[in-house]
């Protein structure tokens, strides 16, 4: 489903229009998207920015839209405060085309493993958005990867063990299995020109 049906929905439910009253001034700064393949459960979170609070405030979309009773500070995961860039209505990309696309980008580069579940957070950085995503693999696997919305080219490519999750867990910064703390700024620097495709 398309990022503009979530957030149709979003601003024309009443908790978001009694929110905007009070904070004209707020906007649209992430999505954060969980796709479980497996349980074939589906969670989607639109976050807007208050200018005026210095917070994020976030919407739950499923059969009704619910605001999360607190805000939360805007800052990495390294704790680093800044504030997010204003994300437009118009995305290309679909949360559903995550998987074939991580999957396709997986069988390039000779990966075979099975993705069963996707945290997808999506936001501005350095001028583009971005889909920061992280994919749980068959065996206790994990995939982050970012991917470029306006081309759909898979910018930067990672696997890892489920127990580096956990060691970076234990480092003290956020768990990865939820909703990060505030935007998650992808570092764009690990690029990784060789596998853009032409065209794509």
């Amino acid at each position: 489903m398309k990022a503009a049906v979530y957030l149709k929905k979003v601003k024309e439910s009443k908790e978001f229009k009694e929110f905007i009253k009070e904070d004209p001034k707020a906007f649209l700064c992430s999505l954060f998207f969980t796709r479980d393949l497996v349980e074939k459960h589906d969670d989607t979170q639109v976050d807007f920015y208050s200018p005026k609070a210095k917070m994020i405030i976030s919407f739950k979309v499923g059969k009704e839209v619910k605001r999360a009773p607190l805000g939360k500070k805007a800052e990495t995961l390294t704790h680093k405060k800044f504030v997010p860039k204003l994300l437009k209505d118009v995305i290309k990309m679909d949360v559903d085309e995550m998987e074939p696309t991580l999957a396709d980008e997986m069988h390039n580069r000779g990966m075979t493993y099975t993705i069963e579940k996707i945290l997808a957070f999506v936001n501005v950085t350095d001028g583009e958005v971005i889909w920061n995503c992280t994919a749980f693999l068959k065996g206790l696997g994990l995939l982050q990867a970012h991917v470029e919305d306006k081309s759909g080219t898979v910018l930067f490519m990672d696997k890892k063990s489920f127990f580096d999750l956990l060691r970076f867990t234990k480092g003290g910064a956020s768990s990865g299995t939820g909703p990060p703390a505030g935007p998650v700024k992808p570092d764009l620097s690990k690029k990784e020109d060789s596998v853009k495709k032409e065209g794509k």
